[in-house]
């Protein structure tokens, strides 16, 4: 069966949908490497000025660009670090939009003459707006499902490179 061009046409609607959903999920990206490669500039980029992020009581609240200095300023107390989100759900209402996206992370540092590393496994719950054609996030709400902290045994000791050297940038021109 042949089908017809307008049987193939593209609903305008279900298309900025797809954009938009993909711009907010290349904006939760971005946020996971700004914290990896330490990139304060890019991490403020996904946040709105005047956003909020609530990490909960004992880790931070306050303003979303906020949170980016301090979990930066945290990871240079560390060996290494690595973010990975997954399972983002996306809903739509015009300028505005919510998000749940599932992460990973997990960070190693010095105690005392052992290697320790953390893990943590949550929820970013996001409220999204678009402003000047840009989506950022209004507010966020950190969920922290499980943790572990553990001694480990390093297979290599092999230092990330935590800044803009990282050879990501040249591969990514324009981030």
């Amino acid at each position: 069966m042949v089908e017809t061009q307008q049987q193939m046409a593209i609903d305008p609607t279900e298309l900025r949908g797809l954009l938009d959903r993909h711009a907010i999920t290349e904006q939760i990206y971005r946020y996971c490497r700004a914290v990896d490669r330490l990139d304060i500039p890019l991490g403020h980029s996904v946040f709105h000025e005047d956003a909020t992020a609530d990490y909960g009581e004992t880790l931070y609240q306050g303003d979303g660009r906020g949170v980016i200095d301090f979990i930066c300023a945290s990871h240079l107390l560390t060996l290494n670090h690595s973010h990975q989100v997954s399972n983002t759900i996306v809903t739509l209402d015009g300028d505005h939009a919510g998000s749940e996206t599932y992460f990973h992370s997990a960070t190693r540092m010095m105690q005392e003459d052992n290697v320790i590393q953390v893990r943590v496994w949550g929820r970013y719950l996001d409220e999204w707006s678009r402003r000047n054609s840009q989506w950022r996030i209004d507010k966020r709400l950190t969920l922290f499902d499980f943790d572990e902290v553990r001694e480990v045994t390093e297979m290599a000791s092999r230092p990330a490179i935590r800044d803009r050297t990282d050879p990501s940038y040249a591969v990514l021109k324009g981030l």
